[in-house]
């Protein structure tokens, strides 16, 4: 079987790729009661924010990597996205690594950011 599959590909090295669908949802029940008054609500992001995403890397060969990042943000309690504007409202990243290190191109998250949601 492996001579088949070395035979399919020419014996060419074989690239390694992957895509992972990841992400952090975050919901809470309130209730407050203040004197007569009780309100209970569902609400979003009680210790994070709620995010999902999609990303990727593909093995180019002779040390180089491409990779892809793309992370939007939503409400949970209403299912909408946390910016109007955006979709992808939070890391959108395309980048290139190898034995130089890695550029990165696009809309990357602050240091701060990246520590505390590091996942």
């Amino acid at each position: 079987f492996a001579l088949a599959v070395l035979g399919l590909t020419g014996g060419a090295a074989v690239a390694q790729s992957s895509v992972t669908l990841f992400g952090v949802i975050d919901a809470d029940l309130k209730y407050v009661k203040t004197g007569d008054t009780n309100v209970k609500k569902l609400d979003s992001g009680g210790l994070s924010n709620s995010r999902f995403g999609v990303k990727g890397t593909e093995d180019l060969g002779g040390g180089l990597k491409a990779s892809f990042w793309l992370e939007s943000g939503f409400n949970t309690d209403t299912g909408s996205t946390a910016d109007a504007n955006r979709f992808w409202n939070r890391r959108v990243t395309v980048g290139l690594s190898g034995d130089f290190g890695e550029v990165r191109l696009g809309r990357n998250k602050t240091v701060t950011r990246l520590h505390i949601e590091d996942f």
